[in-house]
């Protein structure tokens, strides 16, 4: 597939026709004021829409994260948690938090190549959103309000490899040698996600339910 943007010339076809897919547009207070592909809401200053966040515990509580592939058009080869990507504006997707899970099931099933049969929705755990902005360089950029959601279940896993480069299952210490070890790139999501909340939801992998504020938190520029 060939795109007229020039912003997308080179790039595999896949990458380029989930760029042309349309997000949700919102306010600083995450009401819905319209929509806009991919591509307009990540260039240049970027336009605030939603993103989630999904992180995946297996029955050991070790966390599932993935390196994203050199193919990635925004942010490549960086480590993030187990799933993150957008919510669409479409029907299905449009609702909040019921929206944002369902867009979660579809990505895991795409990127993670997880069957969606062993992804319970009412066990993606609904934690908290924040609203950040996060250059990636100087054309594209991640602006947006993302749902963070947890989960802890044993599934099997088929990366795609035109998303991901790299998955492993890591234990707190693992991650923090990841995140110290001066040679890893990490999400700038990913990385607040780790400052902010994933101490609380690590120590409540058995009553996730009760973890998280469920509140919008502003965390403004970030590296």
């Amino acid at each position: 597939m060939k795109s007229s943007r020039p912003e997308l010339q080179g790039y595999d076809s896949e990458q380029i026709e989930m760029m042309e897919e349309n997000c949700i547009l919102v306010d600083e207070e995450d009401n819905i004021i319209g929509k806009d592909s991919k591509v307009n809401c990540h260039l240049g200053e970027g336009k605030l829409h939603r993103a989630f966040s999904v992180l995946l515990f297996n029955s050991s509580g070790k966390l599932l994260i993935q390196k994203r592939a050199r193919e990635k058009i925004t942010f490549p080869s960086i480590w993030a948690n187990s799933c993150c990507s957008h919510p669409l504006h479409t029907e299905t997707e449009i609702n909040g938090v019921d929206g944002a899970k369902r867009a979660a099931k579809r990505k895991m099933e795409q990127e993670l190549g997880i069957n969606p049969k062993e992804i319970d929705l009412d066990k993606l755990n609904y934690i908290t959103k924040m609203r950040y902005k996060a250059r990636a360089d100087k054309k594209w950029i991640e602006y947006e309000i993302d749902y963070i959601f947890a989960i802890k279940c044993d599934v099997e896993i088929n990366p795609n490899q035109i998303e991901i480069e790299d998955t492993k299952y890591v234990n707190p210490d693992e991650l923090e040698n990841i995140f110290q070890d001066g040679e890893s790139k990490i999400g700038p999501w990913f990385r607040i996600i780790k400052e902010n909340f994933l101490n609380d939801i690590w120590k409540s992998l058995d009553c996730l339910e009760e973890v998280g504020d469920k509140k919008l938190h502003h965390m403004g520029d970030c590296e």
